[in-house]
């Protein structure tokens, strides 16, 4: 666990600061515990409830046990107990915010106001490393901070304590295909395109099959990771399916074993040619028959996959994150334009073999804090942009304007808010951007 304090003299606002960190730090997907150090007597029991009489008949510690929290009160009998011994009692979390003990040796930040009376600490403490004040003050030697920006006061307790995630070095967006064919020779739209932003500058490169689109960016991978470099890459299908899914599949409601299942039943030749339509049948009649995959070519006959949509789904026809973007497609549409279903039962396999990878996380199921971070993505978010653009190969142009705004936001300290997420993403995955239009599109501008 990491340890950061907040110190201060007396209503200095030290209370109000964690208040609002806590409330900051958890959002982003970090756990958070905190210690508060008082100097008067702690007794949160009342004489004559059955804990206080327990204490007063002598017992070293009670426990005050409900269906919600429990509360340990526990008897110095001798010394006040050192910091450490406090903390060997926690729950391991991120991070751990102590309030006072400005004695003690963790490091620190000291919340500051004028009015209290008394003199900046920070001088003859080394173990202070910032000060937050809402006012002016002289040349320090650390840093001095906006005591009411919270954000900016969150994310130097996250560096200093290696819980800020690094910018992105590079940027990937994959624009991915379903085709049963491969693509033409000759660029094209409806393939599979790969956009990198590195250092500012956009390339984007095209792809006949899923196949070589695999060896290209695994390829791109070991290299950028060879040199040390972070990288976000943004696939553009669904990660996950609506609530229940996984679990009817799988007996697990982990999304990841969906890709497990799906990469030992699919099929995917060199040349395209695939069994996604099987495995559709296959998965219906898993689970009962109608539904919840639909469409197909009509000269192909399925047993249990039907052409449309089942009038009575088994499943939500949507994840919570496509109510959020109402142009995405239901992930059951496996056929005509559109059939998002069809790409990610063709993706899912490929999700599974790059979580494999060391050092690399597959968000939302992950926090976004290693080395490579997986992400779903849509390019679709940037449709004004993209519709300003005169490139002539639509999908070329969303890889390239994609990849180059979340590289622009990671270098402003910009993305973090787009990683936020519901706790039904656990389960329904999230796309990387999902009600931040507006954000990814002024890093374009």
């Amino acid at each position: 666990m990491k340890i950061y304090g907040v110190i201060g003299w007396k209503n200095a606002g030290k209370t109000s600061l964690m208040d609002r960190l806590v409330a900051d730090i958890t959002a982003r997907g970090l756990t958070v515990s905190t210690v508060k150090h008082v100097h008067h007597d702690v007794d949160l029991d009342q004489p004559g409830k059955d804990t206080h009489r327990h204490r007063m008949a002598g017992a070293s510690e009670v426990i005050l046990a409900s269906a919600h929290r429990f509360a340990l009160m526990h008897e110095h009998r001798g010394p006040e107990p050192r910091l450490t011994d406090i903390l060997s009692r926690l729950t391991p979390v991120d991070l751990v915010l102590v309030e006072g003990y400005k004695r003690d040796a963790h490091a620190k930040i000291e919340v500051y106001r004028a009015e209290t009376g008394h003199d900046l600490i920070q001088p003859t403490d080394p173990t202070t490393r910032a000060v937050a004040t809402d006012a002016p003050l002289g040349p320090l030697s650390v840093p001095v901070l906006n005591l009411n920006d919270t954000r900016a006061v969150a994310d130097f307790i996250l560096a200093e304590s290696g819980l800020l995630p690094q910018q992105f070095e590079t940027v990937i967006v994959v624009d991915w295909s379903a085709s049963a064919a491969l693509s033409p020779a000759r660029p094209c739209a409806d393939a599979i395109w790969i956009g990198v932003t590195r250092d500012g500058q956009t390339t984007t490169t095209y792809h006949r099959s899923r196949h070589a689109a695999e060896t290209f960016l695994t390829d791109l991978l070991d290299a950028e990771q060879a040199q040390g470099r972070r990288v976000l890459a943004g696939i553009d299908f669904a990660f996950g399916y609506p609530t229940g899914f996984a679990a009817a599949l799988t007996g697990h409601s982990d999304p990841r074993a969906v890709w497990a299942w799906l990469n030992d039943h699919i099929v995917d030749g060199s040349d395209n040619q695939n069994n996604r339509f099987a495995v559709a049948d296959q998965i219906n009649a898993r689970l009962g028959g109608e539904g919840p995959f639909w469409g197909h070519p009509q000269t192909a006959r399925h047993s249990h996959l039907q052409p449309t949509k089942p009038a009575r789904p088994a499943f939500p026809d949507r994840r919570l994150v496509e109510t959020r973007v109402p142009s995405a497609q239901s992930v059951w549409k496996l056929y005509t334009a559109g059939s998002v279903g069809s790409q990610s039962l063709m993706g899912l396999p490929l999700i599974h073999r790059l979580s494999q990878r060391p050092d690399t996380a597959v968000w939302p199921f992950a926090r976004p804090t290693t080395g490579l971070v997986i992400a779903e993505v849509y390019p679709s978010l940037l449709a004004t942009a993209v519709k300003a653009d005169p490139g002539p190969i639509k999908d070329q142009v969303q890889t390239s304007l994609l990849s180059r705004a979340l590289w622009t936001l990671s270098h402003r300290n910009q993305l973090t808010p787009l990683f936020d997420t519901p706790d039904i993403a656990q389960e329904e995955g999230w796309i990387l951007g999902a009600s931040h239009h507006a954000v990814l599109e002024s890093a374009l501008k």
